[in-house]
């Protein structure tokens, strides 16, 4: 999974690349399929957070495949994110991700765009 941050105003879209899924081998830290630490994802939020951004999108366009590992870390930067006074929308979920997020209702939780210009619309409505 590769990670990058682009700046649009005052919303901050994390770029996310890759499969979200728990590494094998009985680990204890889930690992996408290249070994990347699915904390890494955690850790730039936390940095955001830190710098003052409260308008996170995640652009899931680039994601192939989302195992529970991957829900998980979802779901815990939205509760992070909330507690800190913001919000995260998820932007181009695909295929087999978008499918996950609706089977499990996670798009009762997470606005969820295929527009980048709507996504951002939607922090000032």
């Amino acid at each position: 999974m590769s990670i990058s941050v682009l700046r649009r105003g005052d919303v901050s879209i994390i770029v996310l690349a890759g499969e979200f899924t728990l590494g094998g081998g009985g680990l204890a830290q889930p690992l996408d399929l290249r070994g990347h630490p699915l904390s890494d994802l955690g850790q730039t939020l936390h940095r955001l957070l830190d710098q003052g951004a409260r308008k996170i999108v995640l652009d899931l366009g680039g994601v192939s495949f989302l195992d529970s590992a991957g829900l998980g870390e979802l779901i815990a930067c939205k509760k992070k994110t909330v507690q800190s006074g913001g919000d995260i929308r998820l932007l181009r979920p695909t295929g087999k991700v978008r499918d996950m997020l609706v089977m499990l209702s996670l798009t009762r939780i997470f606005q969820v765009f295929d527009d980048e210009a709507a996504t951002l619309a939607s922090f000032d409505a």
